[in-house]
């Protein structure tokens, strides 16, 4: 039976990723990826659909819907003032445009800055994506790596690293009840790895492709479309950067909690930009802006649906005692699990949220055998942040499609700069820190 069930799991997860690639959308897929599970490991059918199902998407939307919303808010009012373009100039500035290397940083570095800041990862690559096209084209780089350098500053160590407001982060305080800089050391310095490899990662492929005779082309702007033009009034770099500082440090420093913060960091976001939001256009975006964190977090609560169910199977049940009675080392399992569950889903939240689920009691208990919750904080994050990097990942869909790309051309730099490497610096660095720290 565990076998039938593994089956079904691995075909549901393969049907989704079909359906992904062709464009339905998850919540059409879900519920079918739902039926197959249900029918390979005998699950009563409509007690899944309509219980089990729906009230993980539930639970998962009512949880994490007022981030989703105020990091789009933050997000678009950054967007729409200019704010985001200056943090961009700002960055590309301090390291120099024109070379390769200085180009992957100011992206790299574009795009964690905003992620640390606690805006959402769907408005960050439209906010980023005209910033690295410039650099890019200064620098005559082909636009089918743009998302893997983006991609990986706001989905590897801005998301998963210390002090991060990001989900990943959240989830492991919740649940574990530790501080958002749980496991510190480790953390950081399994993040500064992170970020230098991908930049060198990236920096290699794109001299390779200068060396192959493959530059800057036009795909990134689409046929016929104007090359974007840069507002002439843009905030000053104070108005930028302190709302992003502001949730930073206050999400760290006090207990009021990130959804506070950000409603703060909008309302001075709001103060400081506000001589250059388009008043005509204001309520129209925040309107769109809304709509979309339902959308953006409908179709992450789907798939920690689909994971409600699979958490039912005689396979997943199998993989959790396996887990859990296997005299493995807790920070061991935290890794193992982490990266397990976030790729089955193709989600980091999604992944996390059901490991949790599973063995938030065996994390807790390992407390009192002398080992740190802490370090199971961080390497559960970090775990989350890696193998969540899969095709079938809606997010990457969406980034693709944002950037005039497609899997064939960027899924391969994508997957080492936001899968590879960052299981690479978890297994290799920040596991061996935590057992020697511990």
């Amino acid at each position: 039976m565990n076998l039938i069930s593994g089956i079904g799991v691995m075909a549901a997860l393969c049907l989704i990723a079909v359906m992904i690639f062709k464009q339905i959308s998850p919540l059409l897929a879900g519920p079918v990826a739902v039926i197959i599970v249900c029918l390979t490991s005998g699950l009563p059918l409509m007690d899944a659909l309509t219980g089990t199902y729906l009230q993980g998407v539930a639970n998962f939307f009512v949880s994490y819907f007022p981030i989703f919303l105020l990091g789009n808010m933050l997000g678009s009012i950054f967007e729409m003032s200019g704010a985001a373009t200056k943090i961009g100039k700002l960055i590309a500035q301090l390291f120099g445009a024109g070379k390769i290397r200085n180009c992957m940083i100011a992206c790299l570095l574009c795009a964690a800055v905003m992620s640390y800041g606690g805006i959402n990862s769907f408005v960050i690559i439209f906010a980023v994506y005209p910033i690295a096209l410039r650099l890019f084209k200064e620098a005559d780089i082909p636009t089918f790596l743009l998302p893997g350098i983006v991609c990986g500053g706001m989905w590897t160590f801005a998301m998963t690293g210390p002090f991060t407001p990001q989900i990943p982060n959240i989830l492991s305080m919740n649940n574990l009840g530790t501080t958002s800089y749980a496991g510190l050391i480790p953390g950081v310095v399994a993040s500064v790895a992170m970020a230098v490899l991908i930049v060198v990662y990236m920096t290699y492929e794109a001299k390779k492709c200068q060396k192959m005779g493959v530059h800057f082309d036009e795909n990134g702007k689409g046929t016929g479309e104007q090359e974007e033009t840069e507002p002439e009034n843009l905030p000053s770099g104070f108005a930028g950067l302190a709302p992003l500082a502001l949730v930073i440090a206050g999400f760290n420093l006090t207990d009021w909690g990130i959804i506070i913060w950000l409603v703060i960091g909008i309302a001075a976001a709001l103060f400081l930009q506000f001589p250059y939001l388009d008043r005509k256009e204001f309520l129209a975006r925040m309107n769109k802006s809304a709509t979309d964190a339902v959308l953006i977090n409908m179709n992450t609560a789907v798939i920690v649906g689909f994971g409600s169910v699979t958490a039912l199977t005689p396979f997943y049940g199998y993989l959790v005692e396996s887990l859990s009675a296997a005299k493995t080392n807790p920070y061991v399992t935290a890794v193992l699990a982490s990266n397990l569950c976030s790729c089955i889903l193709g989600s980091s939240s999604g992944g996390m949220a059901l490991m949790y689920t599973s063995l938030k009691d065996t994390f807790l208990a390992s407390a009192s055998n002398g080992y740190q919750l802490g370090f199971i904080h961080r390497l559960c994050a970090l775990g989350g942040g890696c193998l969540d990097t899969m095709p079938w990942n809606g997010s990457i869909i969406s980034v693709y499609a944002i950037c005039k790309t497609t899997h064939k051309q960027s899924y391969r730099y994508n997957f080492v700069t936001c899968g590879l490497i960052p299981l690479a610096c978890t297994v290799g660095i920040a596991l061996p820190l935590c057992i020697i720290m511990s």
